[in-house]
């Protein structure tokens, strides 16, 4: 069964990674995939998302907000990195033996989970579990970022749906928490009006 996964694992792989190829996707993807690492993004994305929170939460709820959610992203890519990478350390699809790749992105490291995967579903999991009208734009993104990886020869297909496995686990346990927290700031708010 191992066996039948792993090869349909790297046939899909060839097929996005060779064969469904486009003169414009070889632009996108390479540029969408390190998004989040452009320092005019950061500048701009950052402040938004705090805004975003802010506005729709309030000033002492936003910024909890904003802080949970680095908090989930930062458990997302610790796991990935030392329970899965480390653990399991399987080889980049371009350091397979016997598997033509096209790499249209920087790598280094091991190949499974896609931190990249984990990390994007676990913040579109986290923000769409706190603000349910921004689950498709959030899913949208993620699944970009996540076919990208698959798409510049960085990463095979199951290490991508694993990541964003994990990364939606993360997410789900990370936003219940942090709603616990928002549910305590009501009562505590609750207890000051009444006195």
């Amino acid at each position: 069964m191992l066996d039948f996964i792993l090869n349909l694992d790297k046939r899909l792989f060839i097929l996005i990674n060779s064969d469904w190829t486009a003169p414009w996707a070889d632009i996108f993807f390479p540029f969408v995939t390190d998004l989040h690492k452009k320092n005019p993004v950061k500048l701009l994305m950052i402040p938004l998302i705090i805004g975003l929170f802010i506005w729709r939460r309030g000033w002492k709820k936003g910024c909890t907000i904003f802080v949970m959610a680095v908090l989930s992203v930062s458990l997302s890519d610790a796991v990935g990195n030392w329970a899965f990478k480390k653990t399991v350390q399987r080889p980049r699809p371009a350091d397979t033996q016997g598997l033509q790749v096209t790499v249209r992105a920087p790598f280094g490291g091991y190949s499974f989970v896609s931190n990249h995967a984990t990390n994007m579903f676990n913040f579109a999991t986290f923000v769409s579990v706190i603000f349910p009208a921004m689950v498709i734009p959030m899913f949208t993104l993620a699944t970009v970022i996540g076919y990208s990886r698959i798409y510049n020869g960085v990463h095979f297909p199951t290490d991508v749906v694993a990541g964003a496995m994990l990364g939606i686990i993360l997410g789900i346990m990370m936003a219940r928490f942090c709603q616990r927290v928002l549910a305590r700031f009501d009562e505590t708010d609750n207890e000051a009006e009444a006195t």
